[in-house]
């Protein structure tokens, strides 16, 4: 019987690699990493993160969420009608116009959940309603099994984050509450998941056909009961779901945050699980899981930013001389031997203050040059080769307008050697946290600018 099962499993998988709505939200992530590349080439004027990388990076990440998503739905029994995919997905994509961040299921599905209990009410109240074509699709919704959906896909997001979580940062300089403006990195990842999903229908006993599975499957009952000489037929269907994080690290690493955030989600998630399996045997406590979904979604995003902003960030202006932020791969910084954290002091002998003295020195010096400064408080010189490293600094149409500035300018420079440096401390160039706008990211996108 495992064994049948686990070839239609993976027949179905592969379908759900073909499915529309799996290639939509590729598009999505697509859009998402391109939107990411478009800020770095203003801030930089190169890429600091390849898009394809990233999104076949995703790719494969997703499908074995996905998967392992799919064996527990499997097992679990839960099928489309109950766990209400069809109205999460469009209420999902409705958020997306909000804000990118809002693409979750956390959100969509609490939604969709107090859409349910109303409709359970209106029907106790108007028996009518349960006849309608949304109310009775409504009322097929079994929110156990939704909550089980919410839980089990952030869980499954959790260890996506922990194991890819850190990967594929951005360098940004951010603007605090207090005005300062400090270094960080901007954690942004997207995971397009295939999924197998089942529908159940009522058919004659005598017209089952597929695999008999054991008494105690399925886990959560479905609403839909058979009558006399009939039974529950599951078909195993493609589905697709979506998966996103989206972080800044300015007091922790990228490392040290996305294993923060990933260890707070799967809690999240746990207590979402065991919260949607309680209620399927005392029914009342789906109303404090369809609030938990995405109110402790929301919280654990809150905390985890409320922690990041309290403490003193690791990457601000050193009165000592130019701190290294982050040294690109392949660069003729990394080359020389600089490592995150140095600080730069000195060039062939000659002290900078400053990210702007130091192209100059280095500009004006021959093909080899001598930086001195302090790694973790002790001295420290490496041999530094100009050579060609990097793209070209020529102007091209998405980076004209910022070689006009010399604050531009200057990072543009610094990041062809491969050196992206702590920012002063009232830099102008900053990103800082807005209010979400709906359809704000679409027109950026619409009219080829990009706003942090």
């Amino acid at each position: 019987m495992w064994l049948e099962l686990l070839e239609v499993l993976m027949s179905v998988f592969l379908f759900a690699l073909l499915h529309p709505m799996f290639w939509f939200v590729i598009l999505l992530t697509i859009i998402q990493y391109r939107r990411i590349s478009g800020m770095e080439q203003k801030l930089f004027g190169r890429n600091i993160n390849n898009v394809w990388r990233q999104v076949l990076s995703s790719l494969g990440l997703g499908a074995l969420g996905g998967f392992a998503a799919s064996v527990v739905l499997l097992l679990l029994g839960l099928s489309l009608e109950q766990i209400g995919l069809y109205f999460i997905w469009p209420v999902a994509l409705i958020l997306l116009l909000i804000h990118p961040r809002f693409l979750c299921f956390a959100y969509a599905g609490g939604l969709v959940g107090v859409a349910v209990l109303l409709a359970q009410a209106a029907a106790r109240l108007f028996p009518g309603f349960a006849g309608s074509l949304i109310g009775g699709a409504l009322l097929q919704v079994h929110l156990p099994a939704v909550l089980v959906l919410i839980g089990l896909l952030h869980l499954i997001e959790a260890l996506l984050i922990y194991l890819g979580g850190h990967h594929g940062f951005t360098p940004v300089y951010y603007k605090c509450a207090a005005g300062e403006v400090v270094g960080g990195f901007s954690l942004q990842r997207f995971w397009p998941m295939p999924l197998v999903a089942l529908m159940v229908t009522v058919v004659l006993q005598s017209d089952i056909t597929g695999i008999s599975m054991p008494d105690w499957w399925p886990l959560l009952k479905p609403s839909l009961q058979p009558g006399a000489g009939e039974s529950l037929q599951y078909l195993a269907v493609p589905v697709a779901a979506g998966l996103g994080y989206a972080d800044l690290a300015l007091s922790s690493t990228p490392q040290e945050k996305s294993l923060f955030s990933a260890r707070y989600l799967a809690l999240y998630s746990v207590v979402l699980l065991a919260v949607a399996l309680a209620a399927e045997y005392y029914p009342p406590l789906v109303i404090p899981g369809v609030i938990l979904a995405p109110l402790g979604h929301e919280l654990v995003i809150v905390y985890g930013n409320k922690r990041e902003m309290s403490r003193d960030p690791l990457y601000r202006d050193d009165a000592r001389g130019i701190k290294v932020m982050m040294v690109l791969p392949g660069s003729a910084a990394e080359q020389a031997g600089l490592k995150q954290g140095d600080i730069i002091q000195k060039v062939n002998g000659f002290p900078v203050r400053n990210l702007t003295e130091l192209l100059a020195r280095i500009e004006d010096s021959y093909f080899m040059l001598l930086l001195e400064g302090l790694r973790m408080e002790k001295d420290f010189s490496v041999v530094f080769k100009k050579g060609k490293s990097g793209p070209s600094l020529a102007p091209d149409d998405y980076t004209k307008a910022a070689f006009m500035a010399p604050d531009y300018a200057t990072l543009h420079r610094s990041a062809a050697l491969g050196l992206i440096a702590v920012p002063p401390r009232h830099s102008r160039l900053y990103v800082e946290k807005r209010r979400p706008r709906p359809l704000g990211w679409l027109r950026r996108i619409i009219k080829g600018k990009n706003s942090a």
